[in-house]
């Protein structure tokens, strides 16, 4: 089920999946919900938007997984060897992609972008 907050003017400011307080019932077909999501409610499906949408998620969990790791919440070592290395292909693919993004020469760039850090091993 999906419910709704809603400000003064019964404008929809919140979407979630719990009965919190002052949160009403909401059809996900709805065109309000729809138009908070940003979604096209009559040309919408469900499958094109999850298949537009798989590239820019997959950037949001590489970043979540290197903030992760920056805050030694987990290890790089941590994770299988396969995403071990599926992870690094795409972080050296975005380095030679984007050569210009940031400065390779500089220090700080070459602290931030390490692939493997020296109390870590690929495998």
């Amino acid at each position: 089920m999906l419910y709704a907050l809603r400000d003064k003017d019964g404008k929809i400011t919140a979407l979630t999946d719990r009965a919190i307080p002052d949160a009403q019932p909401a059809n996900p077909s709805d065109p309000e919900v729809m138009a908070f999501l940003s979604l096209d409610g009559e040309n919408f499906a469900a499958n094109d938007f999850l298949d537009e949408s798989d590239l820019s998620t997959i950037r949001i969990l590489e970043d979540l997984i290197d903030t992760l790791i920056d805050r030694q919440i987990i290890r790089f070592t941590d994770l299988p060897a396969a995403a071990q290395r599926k992870l690094l292909s795409r972080k050296v693919a975005r380095s030679l992609a984007n050569p210009d993004s940031e400065d390779p020469g500089s220090s700080d760039y070459v602290q931030d972008n390490m692939f493997i850090r020296e109390d870590e091993q690929l495998f």
